[in-house]
């Protein structure tokens, strides 16, 4: 075989390679949800998890019993077992910081200072950001027991538990994220479709499975909306969590406008309504952000069903049920009554009644 000959069949053998490796159908482009699940990382699990040993064991008020572990799941338990036996091993000097540090700021403090952070940021990372930071305020006192308490945490106790949970972990993130891949889920383009709103921001969000499976938390940096999660999250709990969270920026569109302030002032004025509120934990929320809340509530439920086909019949609050029942009567849709005016007309029933 001439080398001219040989030339011309390896260059149309290295065409066709090309050609298969290149796939242009639409089957061969995977689709992206607009919801990343990470795995662990230092900088939200070792605080967090130190806030546990520290709720587990002096925080009686938040009452975090074996209980609440043991209902939850084996794994659950086998996580505060581990919770106790770390503080019973822990030195008197090391319980006295870990006490300072979490009286003086809660952890959502401390991880909102730090959630920034690369994901492989280093304890000694996490430490430095905490102590310089202008918001935290920390005194000279707290930043010694900052550093000195972190570090021993992670090199005595956290480090090898960690590295134990974190395969895991990031086994079940990349599960999740390609079930949600194959079922191609897009809540955001669900949601402004269902309300016939447009969202303000072009949302992102990002969810970080933790160590924690009683307590889940929630940080928002410009449009990006961070949240932590448990190991047994499965992909259905993660749209509903969205539909939630989602359903805040989407009525904020209208709830502070001049016609819905109006209205919450003649809603103050009704006896039921403030009965309602009163008889409810009113250090949570104003009245105005109590009535928003029954419609967030509801209307998240409302989504749900849409999506999902759930039903409801327990209420998260006085009115949230109601307005979930209230929106499948009337068959909502919002190319005939806004959002906005629905939720009034609804109030409005039930000023009425």
């Amino acid at each position: 075989m001439n080398s001219k000959k040989f030339l011309l069949i390896m260059f149309v053998l290295l065409v066709i390679i090309f050609a298969i490796g290149k796939d242009t159908s639409a089957n061969a482009q995977t689709y992206k949800s607009d919801i990343l699940i990470k795995e662990l990382t230092l900088k939200i699990s070792l605080i967090q998890t130190a806030s546990e040993v520290y709720d587990a064991n002096i925080n009686e008020t938040k009452n975090f019993n074996k209980n609440l572990y043991k209902d939850k799941s084996n794994q659950a338990y086998k996580h505060y077992t581990w919770l106790k036996n770390t503080y019973s091993n822990m030195d008197k000097e090391m319980k006295s910081s870990l006490e300072n540090i979490f009286k003086s700021k809660d952890s959502w403090e401390y991880i909102n200072t730090v959630i920034n952070l690369n994901d492989d940021a280093s304890v000694d990372e996490i430490i430095n950001t905490l102590n310089r930071d202008k918001y935290l305020n920390l005194s000279d006192d707290l930043k010694n027991d900052i550093e000195k308490f972190f570090i021993y945490f992670y090199d005595e106790h956290f480090k090898s538990y960690y590295k134990k949970q974190k395969y895991k972990y990031d086994r079940k993130a990349n599960n999740l994220n390609q079930k949600l891949s194959d079922n191609q889920v897009d809540v955001i383009k669900f949601i402004e479709t269902s309300s016939g709103i447009k969202l303000p921001k072009h949302y992102k969000s990002i969810m970080y499975y933790n160590l924690n499976p009683l307590v889940s938390q929630a940080f928002e940096h410009d449009n990006v909306m961070i949240s932590t999660i448990g190991l047994n999250v499965t992909p259905a709990d993660i749209v509903s969590i969205h539909f939630y969270k989602y359903a805040r920026p989407l009525f904020d569109t209208f709830s502070t406008s001049k016609e819905y302030l109006n209205f919450y002032s003649t809603l103050n004025q009704d006896k039921n309504f403030k009965s309602d509120y009163n008889n409810f934990d009113k250090g949570s929320y104003s009245f105005n952000d109590w009535c928003l809340e029954n419609l967030i509530s509801g209307y998240s439920k409302y989504l749900e069903y849409l999506y999902f086909g759930s039903t409801y019949e327990n209420a998260s609050y006085a009115y949230d049920l109601d307005f979930y029942n209230y929106l499948k009567d009337i068959g909502f849709n919002p190319n005939k009554i806004s959002l906005k005016d629905a939720t009034i007309n609804f109030y409005k029933s039930k000023l009425n009644s």
